[in-house]
């Protein structure tokens, strides 16, 4: 991270507040119809076809907390991608803004009180304004091997 800050994308899951660095999101999108798809992970709600390209949906509300995500006009789908290529959209209640915090205004996530298995997925604590936002790790929270799509990178590949 440099002096100089990085920037995140800040979204609600619930009535709490999350961000995701802004270099792993390329779209947030409007919450469309999602095909389900038989057998998948129990988060994934489905795949959309966003220009040609077919991506899985994760409900993180349904992956962070158990508790499935309540369609509403400020519902949103953040696409994102991870250095492990590939894009996933993560089902949100909302996204609301895109801040810089600086190294020195990130803290710790207290993980004694954070189930184990996903422990590691929260990057850091930071304060903003009257409020704490939890700073997510993409390649943690989602494990790219456990909502790929075989073939979903390559629209010539038969199935």
């Amino acid at each position: 991270m440099s002096d100089l800050g990085r920037q995140y994308v800040l979204f609600h899951v619930g009535s709490e507040e999350y961000g995701l660095p802004i270099s792993c999101v390329s779209s947030i999108i409007r919450y469309e119809h999602v095909t389900p798809v038989p057998r998948a992970p129990r988060a994934v709600q489905g795949v959309i076809d966003l220009r040609g390209r077919v991506i899985p949906v994760v409900d993180l509300g349904k992956r962070l907390f158990g508790i499935e995500l309540a369609e509403t006009p400020r519902t949103r789908i953040i696409v994102t991608e991870s250095d492990g290529g590939g894009e996933i959209g993560l089902a949100v209640d909302s996204a609301s803004e895109v801040a810089t915090f600086l190294p020195d205004e990130l803290m710790p996530t207290p993980s004694s009180v954070i189930a184990p298995d996903i422990a590691d997925a929260f990057a850091a604590v930071v304060h903003l304004e009257d409020r704490l936002v939890i700073l997510l790790d993409l390649d943690r929270i989602l494990p790219r091997a456990e909502y790929e799509i075989p073939g979903a990178d390559d629209p010539e590949e038969e199935r």
